[in-house]
């Protein structure tokens, strides 16, 4: 079974999911193990070492030493000359004490007896990190493989005690070093411990082991026989970025002021009684903040204070840490209009910025919601929403089915997304679920789920906004998180589909489990039989960068009624590449014209109508759902 879906599409066939062989090795167990659980602690940990995202209390030395050697390349350079900045002119710059600290600090570990440390790295990167003939290390004439990439292998025995690595290199190369560890002496039993950073799984050196836990399914195919019985290390890919600096330079287009911008709303709780409120100022603005608001057409403003986060991201060279408030309205009345300002704490509010509608007080009252998925930070989706929105205005709020930006630890990105969505998300929330490129590499979901305040619901263990679920009038909606362990999330999705009396169930899911090709059986297995045994209406999702209708399905088996089976959903709101026809089985509508949609659902107690639309306002596809009764 999968503990993590793999970061790839094999709908792609520049995908290496295209690969036959793949898919052989998805259903290697020793692959699988939890994995994802891994991958999801060792991110905590990378996420510090990189400074960005939350800006953390303390640094790692390597970050320290990143923070110091852009502030030194920065200094009088333009955007432009920092962005042309190459391996030359960045080790011209480096300390003896900087150059110690990314050869040392970066991977670190003790051994018990003496070993022989391999560290095995892809030849397609251009530069080989300065570390390796620094630090006397050999380069061998051994390679190793997977479906890929080819390794080459350099060696360097140490004594028994620390053993100290290096960085991967100032490029950002995704296919990131891994390590291996033998004993000199054949007789001696390797333990590794105290690894910086932790926790570090250890695997054995052997075909099939895995080498990323970003991308547990990539696995050696090829290895030599001098290799056989050491230990392998494996990493997330996203390690590559710790100590990038060429081509790490970013600006952002929507640079942070005094005057607070980039307001969103959200929901955290009931969306009957509570409204949650974020917005972004800059450090120059240290101010209390608060939110004002009142009943629409009153006059007495009632407020509530927030709470800030600083944002820091060292390669955005001209905003790099904003300050993050959120807000959270409580004791809402249900189904009412409301209007809200943003001050400073103690300052009048002079005029509204947004105004919103709580959710209705009765299960049956109709309401409009609206659907995109990765969405990127495209500007492609503008007039998309904006046409969905203008053809229903009263709609209740928008759902991503993941992907909402290319890079999700990267804060310009988001910076992107807000602006592109400013006019609707002061007015409407948005309800999202983890893509891929949301935590992209095996990084994490932090900024996410920082910078957009989510139900507090899900499964033991996670985090905040992870997967959770909703409840909006006579529907339930469940986001889950397919980045993370898909079985451990069955029990809590099993419990909060069971014990709902919602009319309608949506799943509000990145990777699909039916699309043109079946790619998620563990998603099938763990998942989309909970929503066949609890009746899931509708499972939205995207991913594969086109639309996608099937029959209702039960067990992968077309129903002829919806309320035997689920409908799945695929859509995508930037243009994609036109590919060539073709239809599974279980698919009733497939559009693979490239042309981007934005789908709205009108629920009106016991009916749901389903309208997708592309930017001009033409129907590209819709559907209705009648229930005979509760």
């Amino acid at each position: 079974m999968r503990m993590n879906a793999p970061l790839v599409s094999l709908d792609d066939e520049n995908s290496p999911g295209a690969d036959p062989a793949w898919r052989e090795h998805m259903m290697n167990p020793f692959v699988r193990q939890s994995l994802a659980q891994r991958c999801a602690v060792l991110c905590l940990s990378v996420m510090t070492l990189l400074a960005s995202g939350v800006a953390a209390a303390t640094q790692s030395p390597v970050a320290s030493v990143m923070d110091e050697l852009v502030a030194t390349l920065c200094e009088g350079r333009s955007f432009e000359e920092v962005s042309a900045l190459d391996n030359t002119a960045i080790m011209a710059v480096l300390t003896p004490e900087q150059r110690r600290v990314l050869s040392t600090e970066y991977w670190a570990f003790d051994v018990n007896v003496p070993v022989i440390v391999s560290v095995v790295r892809d030849t397609a990167q251009e530069t080989p990190p300065f570390w390796l003939e620094e630090r006397d290390f050999e380069k061998t004439g051994l390679t190793v493989c997977n479906e890929n990439y080819t390794y080459e292998v350099w060696q360097k025995q140490f004594p028994a005690g620390r053993v100290g690595l290096g960085i991967n290199g100032f490029d950002r190369h995704r296919p990131h070093y891994f390590v291996g560890v033998g004993p000199q002496n054949t007789a001696d039993t390797v333990a590794i411990s105290n690894a910086v950073p932790a926790p570090q799984e250890v695997y054995p050196f052997a075909k099939g082991s895995s080498i990323y836990h970003d991308w547990p399914d990539l696995v050696i195919t090829e290895m030599p026989e001098s290799l056989k019985g050491h230990l392998l290390l494996p990493t997330i890919r996203g390690r590559a970025r710790e100590a990038q600096l060429i081509g790490a330079f970013r600006q952002t287009a929507h640079p942070s002021s005094e005057t607070p911008d980039m307001v969103t709303l959200t929901w955290s709780d009931n969306p009957q009684t509570t409204q949650t409120i974020q917005w972004r100022v800059s450090l120059a603005n240290d101010n209390p903040h608060a939110v004002y608001y009142r009943r629409k057409g009153t006059e007495i403003w009632a407020a509530a204070a927030s709470e800030s986060n600083v944002l820091d991201d060292r390669n955005i060279i001209n905003d790099r840490s904003v300050r993050w408030h959120r807000a959270t309205l409580c004791d809402l009345q249900p189904d009412t209009d409301y209007e809200y300002a943003i001050a400073a704490t103690g300052e009048s509010p002079t005029a509204a910025v947004g105004e919103f509608r709580t959710a209705p007080a009765h299960d049956g009252a109709p309401f409009t919601f609206l659907w995109m998925s990765d969405t990127h930070n495209n500007p492609a989706g503008i007039p998309l929403l904006e046409k969905a929105w203008e053809l229903h205005p009263d709609a209740a709020f928008l759902t991503i089915s993941g992907d909402l930006v290319g890079t999700g630890q990267q804060r310009d990105d988001w910076d992107t997304l807000f602006a592109n969505y400013k006019k609707f998300l002061r007015h409407r929330p948005i309800v999202p679920s983890i893509g891929n490129h949301d935590a992209i590499d095996g990084l994490g979901s932090e900024l996410y789920r920082t910078l957009l305040h989510l139900p507090d619901n899900g499964p033991e263990g996670f985090q905040r906004g992870q997967s959770y679920s909703l409840r909006y009038g006579n529907l339930l909606l469940v986001s889950l998180d397919v980045t993370a362990d898909v079985a451990a999330q069955r029990p809590w999705l099993e419990a909060t589909l069971r014990d709902t009396d919602a009319q309608w169930k949506v799943a509000v899911l990145h990777f699909p489990p039916y699309a043109l090709r079946e790619d998620y059986p563990d998603i099938q297995q763990e998942w989309c039989s909970l929503f066949d045994a609890y009746h899931v209406d509708l499972a939205l999702a995207g991913h594969v960068h086109y639309y996608l209708r099937t029959f209702p399905l039960r067990d992968g088996e077309i129903m002829d009624n919806p309320e035997d089976g689920t409908i799945y959903l695929l859509s995508v709101a930037v243009p994609g590449r036109e590919r060539p026809p073709i239809k599974p089985r279980y698919a009733e509508v497939v559009d693979l014209s490239g042309i981007p949609t934005c789908t709205a659902f009108i629920v009106e107690d016991n009916r749901l109508v389903m309208r997708a639309y592309d930017a001009d306002g033409n129907v590209r596809d819709t559907f209705t759902i009648e229930k005979q009764g509760r």
